[in-house]
């Protein structure tokens, strides 16, 4: 059961403070004064989205609490668009947000219309009405979809499996001829990057070689002379082997940079034939992995997949025969499912008709049809829900026919007969849409029935359904201080006289009808 309701920052609210009753709760309010707030603020605390612009002028942040029997969960939105959720004060997510709300809470409005008129939706209605235990089929079902995609790895026939072979072939003799090998694309980098620089090599080299040849002379006098003096001082020897050993050095490198000098020759086929073996290179990255060991590990790859599809007679047939026998079980199963639907849909109609004859739609026909379908995770049913509400008027598909009279009646039907559990709050948002007179009368006392069964919040413009209720709301809109600000009032007995007075249309034949209706 909800609670209590705290609503801080939202729209035109700055803070409100909602103490619900267990039964029957009945919100109304003028025409713009703030009820799509309440029922906004109740869908934003149970999952929905909502945009920063719906944060009261001026605040920071918006927030909503809702507070159950055993759950508090407190949602907040900053002004930068950053979400908070917590759940007895523990952090959590949307998705277990809504998991968490919805054991706890139903709120059904426009969109619960929409879902109604969409004939995609009635079989998930039927099931939840039948509580059709899905959990054999689909176990089995997935079972049969796990055999048929391994058997799609060897191709859906053989004609696949032989282009697949082809591609295969291809793949692998191309990498192959390539002949690759993980450091030869760095090593060819080099190469080009030389042979690019050819002219700038030689010149800059043979500057060296020459300032060495004049350092390996003055190197090689320098020597011959400590050579001549080491003789008086025995301490010279050490120097003079590191002198010697200096100019033997310099003297090698000397003659390795000739070499290099003699060898350095610009090719431009040379250049040519490392760009052509580098975009061989690339061309293969591209097409296999984003590295030449990729390209390699693509090839191993597709070697053993080969290998695999050559040798997958067996397998195959295998398969094929698991199907087969996986398809039997799931068709079984689905018709299983078929007659427990068409037994639920049966009792649906009937305990939907008599509903609405309550509800002052004593010709309505109800029907469900079925039309055999594919194999699909819920079964093989496709359903759609028929509705007549005037003798000699043919069924038909909701979407065609029904008013938005009729379509409130008949989502309050629905309600009532899929037997809501007791613990959780039912929420309608203006679910009196179309409906007048005895017929406004009619659903009061439905509402007023549903709710000995859970607590149910309802806003309204009727009086009579107002008149029903066990706990009564005022929504009002006031200006202050050039603010306008929404503010939530629970009503006693004199206030609701005049509240329910006003939606009548006021006046003291407006209050004695109020009192009257307050009496029954």
């Amino acid at each position: 059961m909800l609670n209590t309701l705290r609503i801080q920052n939202m729209a035109l609210i700055p803070a409100v403070e909602i103490n619900f009753g267990a039964n029957f709760n009945v919100l109304t309010g003028e025409t713009g004064a703030g009820k799509s707030i309440i029922i906004g603020s109740l869908n934003f605390i149970f999952g929905d989205k909502l945009s920063v612009n719906a944060i009261r002028h001026g605040a920071d942040f918006a927030r909503v609490t809702a507070v159950f029997d055993d759950t508090i969960i407190v949602r907040t939105l900053h002004a930068n668009g950053k979400s908070e959720i917590r759940v007895n004060d523990e952090p959590m997510t949307i998705k277990g947000l809504r998991e968490v709300a919805g054991n706890l809470i139903d709120i059904h409005g426009q969109h619960d219309t929409e879902k109604l008129l969409d004939a995609k939706n009635h079989l998930s209605i039927l099931d939840a009405f039948a509580k059709t235990d899905l959990t054999a089929y689909q176990n089995a079902y997935n079972a049969l979809q796990n055999l048929k995609n391994e058997l799609s790895t060897y191709g859906d026939n053989p004609e696949e499996r032989a282009r697949l072979l082809d591609l295969y072939r291809y793949q692998i003799n191309e990498i192959e001829r390539a002949h690759l090998s993980t450091d030869e694309e760095e090593t060819l980098e080099q190469r080009a990057l030389v042979l690019r620089n050819t002219e700038k090599l030689a010149e800059g080299l043979q500057a060296v070689v020459d300032n060495l040849n004049e350092a390996d002379g003055a190197l090689g006098g320098a020597e011959k002379r400590l050579l001549g003096v080491q003789q008086y001082d025995t301490k010279l020897q050490v120097w003079a082997e590191r002198l010697s050993a200096a100019n033997g050095e310099v003297t090698d490198i000397l003659l390795d940079l000739r070499d290099y000098l003699d060898s350095t020759d610009f090719s431009a086929d040379a250049l040519e034939s490392v760009y052509d073996r580098l975009d061989e290179i690339k061309n293969l990255k591209r097409k296999y992995g984003a590295t030449v060991a990729d390209v390699l590990a693509f090839c191993e790859k597709t070697k053993a997949e080969q290998e695999r599809l050559l040798s997958a007679g067996d397998t195959i047939q295998k398969l094929q025969t698991q199907i087969t026998a996986q398809t039997a079980v799931v068709t079984e199963l689905a018709a299983g499912l078929t007659k427990q639907r068409q037994a639920a849909a049966t009792q649906l109609a009937e305990q939907l008709i008599n509903q609405l004859k309550d509800l002052g739609m004593e010709q309505t026909r109800f029907e469900v049809q079925f039309t055999p379908a594919t194999l699909k995770n819920n079964g093989a049913d496709s359903v759609g829900f028929l509705f007549s509400a005037n003798p000699g008027e043919p069924v038909r598909p909701l979407a065609q026919i029904i008013s938005g009279g009729e379509m409130s009646r008949l989502m309050l039907a629905l309600k009532t007969v899929a037997n809501p559990e007791p613990d959780k709050t039912l929420v309608f948002d203006e679910i009196d849409t179309g409906i007048s007179g005895k017929m406004g009368v009619a659903l009061a006392a439905k509402l007023a029935a549903l709710s000995r069964k859970s607590q149910i919040i309802v806003v309204t413009h009727l009086a009579s359904v107002a008149a029903a209720g066990d706990t009564h709301f005022l929504i009002q809109k006031n200006v202050s201080d050039n603010q306008t600000v929404t503010n939530v009032y629970p009503l006693d007995a004199a206030s609701r006289e005049q509240e329910i007075a006003r939606i009548i249309g006021g006046g003291d034949t407006a209050l004695a009808h109020a009192r009257a209706l307050l009496s029954k």
